[in-house]
């Protein structure tokens, strides 16, 4: 079934030709219509004066007009930051918070001025300097609605630019900027396959240490012979050996231990060991350059001595005090912690 609700071409009543009555239309509906959103303004500026998150729960009244008029975040901010810049307004404590363009304001209300154009009213006012008197911010005011009736915003924006370089030819000083401080950051985490993934952002000074200890240890195999790992290989390889000899080192830092301590509990020494059989931490270990090897090769001694000398330096976890043993029971072993 055919609808019948068809629109006419034009859906006005008028004469076919006349070019000066269709101007004229179309201004009035552009009047109309920015008459219309100065109104709105008004409405959002009474609102933000009684409190817009008393009135409708929203914490700025650029989010209530966000979910209001479905629009952007961005024009939201545009239209309501207009608003209260064009109209009175009364804070939270009752004193009165004057326009910043009172003028502009004004003529917004007749449909006049069109929305570029105020806002580029609203940014020269906002950077005029606070020694300009009163009555010289009027005229300067006058003069750019005057030519925002009649002119485009690119005039308006020249305007304003000889304005300001009359009225404030120094600038607005700007604050040196504190330096941002941002520390050194790294991440570390075990996959579900076992090996660990690591990044990292360094600051300078540290980036260029690390990097002063990789470069001669990920070069490739001295004396000629065939090296087939890969530059990332190389310096996989080489970060490792880094890790051992820091870890072999006799002033290697202990972790930090928690206020609450567990009851160290005496253990029977085995018959038949001594101290002399336990391995000590300060122990010299081989250094100097390994064999090339591939990634999924495993060094022999490394793995194992590692995991023994690397467990007393791994940060405790929360869950350790849910295992911690209790007084009267057996000493249960922990978990072994991860960085």
């Amino acid at each position: 079934m055919t609808s019948t609700n068809i629109p006419k071409a034009f859906p006005l009543n008028l004469p076919e030709g006349d070019a000066e009555l269709l101007l004229d239309e179309l201004q009035t509906r552009l009047r109309e219509g920015r008459r219309l959103v100065a109104e709105v303004g008004q409405i959002l500026a009474e609102i933000e004066s009684r409190g817009v998150r008393d009135l409708y729960g929203h914490n700025s009244i650029a989010v209530f007009y966000e979910h209001v008029a479905r629009v952007p975040r961005a024009e939201a901010q545009r239209v309501t930051g207009r608003a209260l810049a064009l109209n009175s307004r009364r804070a939270r404590d009752g004193t009165s918070i004057d326009p910043v363009a009172p003028l502009t304001g004004t003529s917004a209300t007749t449909g006049a001025l069109a929305e570029a154009s105020i806002d580029r009213i609203v940014t020269v006012m906002k950077k005029l300097p606070e020694h300009v008197t009163a009555s010289a911010r009027l005229e300067a005011e006058k003069g750019l609605v005057e030519l925002a009736c009649v002119a485009r915003p690119r005039d308006v924006t020249v305007a304003g630019t000889d304005l300001l370089a009359q009225l404030n030819p120094d600038g607005n000083p700007k604050d040196d900027p504190a330096p941002n401080h941002q520390r050194s950051q790294f991440w570390l985490r075990q996959k579900r396959t076992g090996r660990w993934d690591m990044r990292g952002d360094l600051d300078p000074e540290t980036g260029a240490r690390l990097n002063a200890l990789l470069v001669p240890r990920a070069y490739p195999a001295p004396g000629g012979e065939a090296d087939d790992r890969a530059p990332a290989e190389r310096r996989g390889d080489a970060f490792a050996e880094i890790v051992d000899l820091a870890e072999a080192g006799p002033d290697i830092p202990m972790p930090r231990q928690t206020s609450e301590r567990a009851p160290e509990q005496p253990q029977p020494a085995e018959p038949g060991e001594g101290p002399a059989s336990r391995p000590t931490s300060t122990q010299a270990r081989p250094q100097g350059r390994q064999g090339p090897h591939r990634g999924g090769g495993v060094r022999e001694g490394t793995a194992a001595e590692g995991s023994r000398n690397v467990a007393h330096i791994r940060p405790p976890r929360w869950w350790a005090r849910l295992s911690r043993p209790r007084s009267g029971n057996a000493t249960q072993p922990q978990k072994p912690l991860t960085a």
